[in-house]
């Protein structure tokens, strides 16, 4: 026969594993990486299954927490999976700066038809874009940025009472100050091969007006691909520096949202 305090306590620590696995699966589906579309749904749940068990002794979760009624659990569900998509926004922001910037540098280079499938987020991308898109995902993975998530979701469990969510202007306000920060540093990344293919073109522009004997047509695109990579190229030891501030500055703004939405 089993014993029934041992089988009220089993029960409780599913429940509160449900609670975890709640904020945890929306959260590994939303954020940049582990969200990709290329990475197969077993997998997700097999890693919120096992984060969720690790957090499990050392969160303030109990099965109390747990709506009783099935409106209630909907409303729990619907916080949570809020709770995670603005968490992740804020970090795609980032990648979805390298991404603006990689297209307007390609559509510049002339290479806008060239585009090829995004296996992060399912759709067709510059090759420059999804080129600075791979090195920012390695600069991520390199400073332990995915740590960055982990940690937060650790503490959000008491900042945040799991069903319970408070979005005020402040939210608001982080939202698009973020969207903002994110066009601005587009252009930071685009800047240096964007300029040298400007000038590019305006020297390609003189060349045409004073000897018209030249093709500048057929001339042109070739050279402004070659340009267009070379300055890529050298952008690279800009850029390292430039993503690694920009998580350095999400490490620190991700546990104050997390703590705004506590209330």
């Amino acid at each position: 026969m089993v014993d029934a305090n041992l089988l009220n306590w089993t029960l409780n620590q599913f429940l509160a594993l449900v609670i975890i696995m709640i904020r945890v699966g929306p959260l590994l589906f939303f954020m940049p990486i582990t969200g990709s579309r290329n990475v197969p749904s077993q997998v997700k749940i097999l890693l919120t299954v096992a984060t969720a068990l690790v957090l499990l002794p050392v969160v303030p979760v109990h099965a109390g927490q747990l709506p009783a009624t099935v409106l209630g659990f909907l409303i729990f569900i619907i916080n949570e999976v809020c709770f995670a998509g603005i968490l992740a926004v804020f970090a795609r922001l980032i990648f979805d700066a390298v991404q603006i910037a990689g297209q307007m540098v390609g559509i510049q280079m002339g290479m806008g038809m060239a585009g090829v499938m995004d296996p992060q987020y399912g759709i067709q991308v510059s090759l420059i874009g999804q080129f600075w898109n791979l090195i920012a995902i390695l600069i991520f993975l390199g400073i332990d940025g995915h740590h960055l998530y982990f940690r937060t979701l650790h503490q959000s469990f008491t900042w945040v009472e799991p069903g319970t969510l408070h979005v005020g202007q402040a939210t608001f306000e982080g939202l698009m100050q973020a969207t903002g920060r994110m066009f601005l540093m587009s252009v930071k990344i685009m800047a240096p091969a964007s300029a040298a293919i400007f000038f590019t073109h305006v020297a390609m522009g003189i060349i045409a007006k004073t000897v018209p004997q030249i093709p500048i047509l057929i001339v042109g695109m070739p050279l402004n691909i070659g340009v267009g990579f070379i300055f890529v190229g050298l952008s690279l030891a800009y850029f390292l520096p430039l993503m690694i501030s920009q998580f350095d500055m999400l490490g620190r703004i991700l546990p104050k949202l997390a703590q705004g939405l506590g209330g």
